[in-house]
């Protein structure tokens, strides 16, 4: 699935929110910030990953749990991979250790991972000064068959899209294998079915510009693997990032960018990863649509962390588009948004989902 068929999704959702951006609201809208999701691409899903900063209003002495939900469905291979699948013959199946065996001997970096990742993190944010907080992460895997699997079929049959290789192999399976940098692994299973990951914590400071509507925002995080190395649920070291965001809200309108960048290393999924730096960048556009509700068009940017492989597919960059609204109700939060890969399907999920839930306790 490419850039030029992609596209239309995020025009025509950038043209939903622009839309909703001219009708008339009654009143005022509390603007609330960005979307705040993550990476879920399998290779970089253990690695620290720096969620774009809210934007919520509040004085000393506030705070907010915040519980993130975001599930992904991903169907990626190396060229080589499919190539094999398409040779095998024998219809639909899932692999099997023979199929996991040639293509663990193809004597080069391949790699195939289906299946969907469930993430959950719970944040607990405390307001120290009026510009100064301070926040901590807790976050926990779930490993799942592809429930959505028909449905994405169906969607890329419809509207005449390339199935990607989804049709060589069974659906609703969980099943990773991989030769990269010289370490060869396979599970036709999950190898575990959930699990705690590694703990993160976070300190940001907002700077208003003088005279004008927009603030800058920084903040600094580390991601600590308290329990060492752990397969699926942790890289085996602690990550660094440094976050700017830059904030500009209006009436009843506002818009976000920020850029991170974070120190990694360790194993994910098995891969050893190189220390680099990861640089990402968000964008987003929020818009009042009622007294409560505001819909949120964001696009999101970041290079792979894997980059010492002979597979230029895997080292691309990752290019996606969210869809989503926010909703305050008294103290609750509550939002839902839909992200679709834009370019470069082989390393990307290729649709996600996100809930986010928080209960907000504001002093002036």
């Amino acid at each position: 699935m490419n850039l030029k068929r992609k596209w239309p999704v995020a025009v025509g959702a950038a043209l939903l929110a622009f839309v909703l951006g001219i009708t008339q609201v009654r009143g005022e809208t509390e603007l609330l910030g960005p979307l705040r999701i993550r990476d879920m691409t399998p290779f970089n899903l253990l690695r620290l990953d720096m969620l774009p900063a809210h934007a919520v209003a509040a004085g000393p002495g506030s705070w907010a749990i915040e519980a993130d939900i975001s599930y992904s469905n991903t169907f990626v291979m190396s060229d080589n991979v499919r190539t094999y699948l398409e040779g095998r013959g024998g219809g639909r199946g899932p692999l099997t250790q023979a199929d996991a065996n040639a293509i663990l001997g193809l004597g080069e970096d391949a790699y195939y991972v289906d299946g969907e990742f469930g993430l959950l993190e719970l944040t607990f944010h405390y307001r120290v000064t009026r510009r100064s907080s301070v926040y901590m992460t807790l976050s926990a895997y779930n490993f799942t068959g592809g429930i959505l699997d028909r449905t994405i079929e169906n969607f890329h049959e419809a509207f005449g899209l390339d199935s990607n290789g989804r049709d060589l192999v069974a659906r609703n399976g969980f099943q990773v294998v991989s030769s990269l940098e010289g370490v060869r692994q396979s599970f036709l299973n999950p190898p575990i079915d959930h699990g705690l990951g590694d703990p993160v914590v976070g300190v940001r400071h907002v700077w208003p510009l003088s005279r004008s509507r927009w603030n800058l925002v920084l903040d600094g995080e580390a991601k600590f693997a308290l329990r060492g190395e752990r397969q699926f649920l942790s890289t085996g070291t602690n990550d660094y990032g440094l976050q700017a965001s830059l904030q500009g809200k209006f009436r009843r309108q506002a818009v976000y960018f920020s850029s991170s960048f974070v120190l990694t290393d360790g194993r994910v999924l098995g891969v050893q990863l190189d220390r680099r730096v990861v640089p990402t960048m968000t964008a987003a556009y929020e818009v009042g649509v009622t007294g409560h509700t505001n819909v949120i068009f964001q696009l999101y940017g970041s290079e792979s962390t894997v980059r010492d492989s002979t597979i230029e597919q895997i080292k691309v960059n990752k290019y996606e588009a969210s869809l989503g609204f926010r909703s305050r109700r008294g103290h609750l939060i509550y939002g839902f948004a839909v992200t679709e890969n834009l370019a470069n399907f082989e390393n990307t999920p290729d649709v996600g989902a996100s809930l986010t839930l928080a209960w907000v306790s504001l002093r002036p």
